[in-house]
């Protein structure tokens, strides 16, 4: 019980410091234009999330995946071989697809925007993407039809604490690593689901990945930095708003 109780202690400490750090930091920024080649050269191949156990859940053995802006193909990679599913992926990056390229997953390199979705997936993933996009509506509107069984979309919450703590004092959130222009959109767990709502996408389960352990599951618009959605398709007799182009 003790080391259990130690345990406990321990981390509240160490996340009242993280939380501290966070608010009151000024993170430099780099004011060099970043390139996403660029980046994926300084980057290398990319480690396992804890987003991806949660993809993993949700997805039946043997199904068809389809993962959109999927960079070098990790999370491909584990669900081909941890789920026997047929992967295949789109991003705009020659050298994220030569990353991929490296775990013989079967990449497309293509602008998401720009390209089409051909045939029907039981599963299209979007992770950490949609913040990325000028147009996120786009991406999801040419989704629709083409997943049977769920659209899998990860984004960082704006309405995480630490965020809420930064605002209150003043200062935006930091949700960028390398260049501030990363982030083009922003979202709260509630904004994002009524957002959804607009194509008619109403049923959507959400799943922390990342944030306060616990709390998190309990409160994600509060206590989740990273936030899952396993979006439903909609009835195929649905009468749904659309954004328009």
């Amino acid at each position: 019980m003790f080391s259990y109780i130690w345990k406990a202690i321990t981390y509240i400490l160490r996340e009242v410091k993280g939380t501290v750090r966070y608010v009151f930091a000024w993170q430099e920024p780099s004011l060099d234009t970043m390139e996403y080649n660029q980046y994926w050269q300084t980057r290398g191949h990319h480690t396992m999330q804890p987003r991806y156990s949660i993809f993993s859940e949700m997805i039946d053995y043997g199904s068809s995946v389809l993962d959109l802006g999927c960079g070098d193909g990790l999370l491909l990679q584990y669900l081909r071989d941890g789920k026997s599913a047929q992967v295949h992926g789109i991003d705009i990056s020659e050298e994220a697809v030569r990353l991929a390229s490296e775990r013989n997953v079967e990449i497309t390199v293509g602008d998401i925007l720009e390209i089409d979705i051909e045939g029907v997936y039981d599963y299209i993933i979007v992770s950490e993407v949609l913040e990325h996009l000028a147009d996120p509506e786009a991406l999801i509107a040419k989704s629709k039809g083409k997943f049977c069984k769920a659209l899998l979309i990860s984004i960082p919450n704006i309405g995480y604490y630490k965020h809420r703590l930064r605002l209150l004092l003043g200062r935006f959130p930091v949700q960028w690593a390398w260049h501030p222009s990363e982030h083009l959109r922003f979202w709260t767990v509630v904004d994002f689901r009524l957002w959804l709502r607009q194509f008619g996408l109403d049923k959507a389960a959400v799943f922390a990945s990342n944030g306060v352990p616990v709390l998190r599951d309990l409160l994600p618009n509060l206590f989740g930095d990273q936030v899952v959605f396993v979006v439903s398709p909609p009835p195929p007799d649905s009468n749904t708003s659309q954004i328009p182009d």
